[in-house]
């Protein structure tokens, strides 16, 4: 496993957990994080390593079986352990990491491959690499439509570029107001309004008698 430095929200794309699961893990003690600033320099940011990644994963398999107690001692352990060692022993006990660590190691790269994916401009807004689209408008979409009704309001975007943006938007959550979960054109025909747009179009202009 490489040297690994995520944020809740990252970690927790990778665990395929709740943030908010990995925030409680840290206020009540369990694991600890490091912090770094936010980007420029707005809030702190909680990171967690390796042992963190493979603790919390360990922890979905244990949590039912073991003590408050019992996990924080399997957690200093996992600390302790060099990062090509795949199994731990305490006592009598010993648990096989391997499976856990394959298993993050194929979200980590799946979270680099959507990191590829996305580039920022100079405006600051995610958008998908080689075109306009932001990412936050397509995954917000696909809270209203589906992937099908999706390609249709951007015929130039593949499959593939709308589920790169619904998963990093899983990754990294939008800050702020959300982006509406309908396209406008949608929103349009939503409301009937389209079929009295073309029904005046059909019947021409009305003459306005004083």
């Amino acid at each position: 496993m490489e040297a690994v430095s995520l944020t809740t929200s990252e970690a927790g794309y990778v665990l395929e957990r709740s943030p908010l699961v990995i925030n409680k893990a840290v206020d009540t003690g369990l694991i600890r994080t490091s912090t770094r600033r936010g980007p420029a320099g707005r809030g702190t940011l909680r990171i967690l390593g390796k042992p963190e990644l493979r603790f919390l994963k360990l922890a979905d398999v244990l949590d039912k079986d073991l003590t408050l107690l019992g996990q924080r001692k399997i957690y200093e352990a996992i600390r302790r352990l060099p990062e090509q060692q795949h199994q731990l022993r305490l006592g009598v006990l010993t648990l096989e990491l391997l499976p856990l660590d394959r298993a993050i190691e194929e979200r980590l790269g799946r979270l680099m491959a959507l990191r590829s994916h996305v580039e920022t401009p100079t405006s600051g807004e995610p958008v998908l690499r080689g075109t306009m689209v932001p990412v936050y408008v397509v995954a917000s979409l696909a809270k209203g439509e589906t992937v099908e009704e999706i390609l249709e309001d951007y015929p130039s975007l593949t499959r593939a570029q709308v589920e790169n943006a619904i998963e990093y938007a899983k990754a990294y959550p939008k800050k702020g107001r959300p982006y509406p979960a309908r396209s406008f054109k949608r929103m349009v025909a939503d409301m009937g309004l389209d079929d009295i747009a073309t029904e005046r179009t059909r019947e021409g202009p009305r003459l306005i008698h004083a």
